[in-house]
């Protein structure tokens, strides 16, 4: 079992204290709505907040909720018997599980005054199953709440959204998120620094990296890729792009961390170096800014995210990559 001190390494919100104590006053006054939603980028914080919320909810022992107590620990390990989870299965939440979350929230609770059910991405849902959860929060049951997340309520029905309590999350200043990778995970301060800054406000962007070692080692082989792409003529451009492979969600990791690098080169043109996100790479970065200047820069960060919106619309990856090779701007004499 987790320690107290772990469950809030493992739980802690950040930045988004103003919303808990929102709902923190709704569970003292016993004014609570059937459905809420929590809206943001990824890693901002929503199914934490969710988690949080649900603990407020079953904790009998105080509120704010003890944090030690068999509910609390059993909502962190996700084993209570009130609280349901559901997160897409492969990329999408299907109607099979909404119908399984209809049958089981009918059911009276087992231990807590009410079940709780949380909906990951809702956002990913396919239209039958959104089409599912609307009529279940039509008429909701009179003990469960429904905690719902996505990127954001335009990409939701707007019948889901209209019968919801939406709270969108904004990204969390680097400096709040720089102090808990230091004093909850040990990071040392140059590296909390860094991390915090290519987070981009999103705490779980942060603990990914130091989870998962793989990531920043991925992070250092895209940016040396992009060095190598603009400095490229075209041939060895297309013949990189040849051996790029089939994953497009690699891809779209990768375009993602380009367009950091292409947004701190124009930053640094700019005279705000003090905004770069990849900091480590700053040298590297300010020589290829000179060399490509403000205009060409511009001009790629623009086409970067114009291929990446193409890929996200289901453009054909091969073909996607290979404009991109051809129409990024250079400092090759032959690009």
């Amino acid at each position: 079992m987790l320690s107290l001190n772990n469950w809030r390494t493992v739980c802690e919100v950040i930045g988004h204290e103003w919303v808990l104590k929102l709902l923190e006053n709704a569970v003292r006054k016993g004014v609570l709505s059937h459905s809420y939603l929590f809206t943001g980028p990824d890693g901002v914080g929503k199914r934490t907040l969710a988690l949080e919320f649900a603990r407020h909810l079953c904790c009998r022992v105080s509120l704010p909720p003890c944090g030690s107590c068999r509910d609390c620990q059993e909502i962190l390990g996700r084993t209570h018997p009130d609280l349901k989870l559901l997160e897409p299965e492969n990329g999408s939440i299907k109607i099979e599980q909404i119908r399984e979350l209809h049958r089981e929230a009918f059911l009276a609770p087992h231990r807590s005054p009410y079940r709780i059910f949380i909906i990951s991405d809702m956002d990913k849902a396919t239209p039958e199953a959104a089409n599912s959860l609307l009529k279940i929060l039509e008429e909701p049951p009179l003990h469960s709440i429904f905690l719902l997340t996505a990127t954001s309520p335009e990409l939701l029905l707007p019948t889901i959204v209209s019968r919801c309590q939406v709270f969108n999350l904004r990204p969390v200043p680097e400096s709040q998120i720089q102090e808990f990778l230091e004093k909850n995970w040990g990071v040392e301060s140059y590296k909390a620094n860094l991390l915090a800054r290519l987070s981009e406000g999103c705490p779980g962007k942060a603990i990914r990296f130091i989870q998962e070692e793989e990531l920043f080692k991925r992070r250092e082989e895209d940016l040396e890729a992009f060095f190598y792409i603009l400095k490229s003529d075209t041939v060895a451009r297309l013949e990189w792009a040849g051996e790029f492979g089939k994953d497009e969600e690699r891809l779209k990791e990768m375009l993602n961390w380009w367009i950091l690098a292409a947004r701190d080169m124009l930053l640094i043109l700019e005279g705000a170096r003090e905004k770069v996100v990849n900091a480590d790479c700053l040298g590297k970065l300010e020589a290829t800014a000179v060399k490509l200047g403000k205009e060409k820069t511009r001009m790629g960060l623009k086409e970067l995210r114009s291929i990446l919106a193409a890929l996200h619309r289901n453009a054909n990856l091969r073909l996607a990559l290979d404009v991109l090779m051809l129409k990024l701007p250079g400092f090759s004499q032959e690009v």
